[in-house]
């Protein structure tokens, strides 16, 4: 694995972003003192069938503003200051509550942070935007979700995976990323071309289509869904809604996987991305293997892959969608 070239490389410096939930503010504390449990995804899996009283307990006014800091929170906010002298907060809204999340926030953060008050405060659900500069200078990010971290650094940034308990070790680590040495814990495969999949699919490929056909019914759509899922598939409504579907290029910004917006998943799914795999996925796959999406953008069949090609910056990718007239 490579160093980070940050001190010389370029004439910019790196900025700092911080996560708030599980980085500064204690956000799975109420979750798990109401549900028994250690964190959120344990709190689904275990509520499962009443998965939305979990939603709703973080869509309560006040409960964010209400929140208390971590531990830890003030320690890392002293050590960056010490470091950098200046850091900025980016944090992901909660979808089903943007506009109320957001501002309970910037509350929270005018309350806690007077004394170190953030340079700058973004809400975005896409991170990795923010991974580096217009000249390339990588920032760096903090942040307790490892898709986050990953995101971040497949395209061009530094991440540090962050829990309250090892915040010295977080500390360390960014002194290290500011001074050039710090090394890239995750390795996304070659930059996919987006000509290629502008170009006509691989008739040849093994991808259970017939590409022949401008329209598929949802039983051509679930055939191929179950033809990738040998051991299951749980999804099958949200197909059947539908009876017409179509074959486009649909712009990744556009959909939204469990890999962005893990509360607030439409389908109450549990999924760890399997960053391994993502790494094996190659440009034929992306390229042949259209995913799945419903009518709101939400990716039924194919996580893995939106995930691959937002790392890899793809604008673009080939999803089987809803028809409509």
């Amino acid at each position: 694995m490579k160093l980070f070239e940050v001190s010389n490389s370029y004439a910019a410096k790196p900025e700092i972003y911080l996560d708030m939930d599980g980085v500064l503010a204690d956000f799975f504390g109420p979750v798990a003192k109401h549900h028994g449990v250690t964190n959120w995804r344990k709190a689904r899996r275990q509520r499962a069938a009443g998965g939305g009283k979990i939603d709703k307990l973080a869509s309560k006014p006040g409960y964010f503003l209400h929140l208390k800091p971590l531990p830890n929170a003030g320690r890392l906010i002293n050590g960056v200051m010490k470091l950098r002298g200046e850091y900025n907060i980016l944090s992901s809204p909660m979808l089903s509550c943007v506009e109320q999340s957001s501002r309970e926030k910037s509350q929270w953060l005018q309350k806690h942070l007077r004394k170190n008050a953030p340079r700058a405060v973004l809400f975005d659900h896409e991170k990795f935007k923010f991974a580096k500069q217009a000249d390339g200078t990588p920032n760096i990010l903090i942040d307790d979700y490892e898709t986050n971290i990953h995101l971040w650094e497949a395209n061009g940034g530094i991440g540090i995976l962050y829990s309250d308990a090892e915040c010295d070790r977080a500390l360390r680590q960014l002194h290290a990323a500011l001074h050039g040495k710090f090394r890239r814990t995750y390795k996304m495969p070659l930059a996919i071309l987006q000509r290629e999949l502008e170009q006509n699919m691989d008739e040849s490929y093994d991808h259970g289509l017939d590409l022949t056909k401008r329209l598929y019914t949802s039983r051509d759509v679930l055939d191929y869904v179950k033809g990738v899922h040998v051991d299951g598939y749980s999804l099958d409504k949200p197909i059947k809604d539908h009876k017409a579907w179509v074959l486009r290029m649909v712009p990744t910004h556009d959909l939204s996987s469990p890999e962005k917006y893990d509360q607030d998943d439409r389908y109450r799914r549990i999924i760890d991305l399997d960053w391994d795999h993502i790494s094996h996925i190659t440009r034929k796959d992306i390229k042949n293997k259209p995913v799945v999406a419903d009518d709101q953008g939400w990716v039924l069949d194919g996580n893995h892959r939106v995930t691959a090609a937002r790392a890899a910056g793809i604008k673009r990718i080939p999803a089987l969608v809803p028809y409509h007239k």
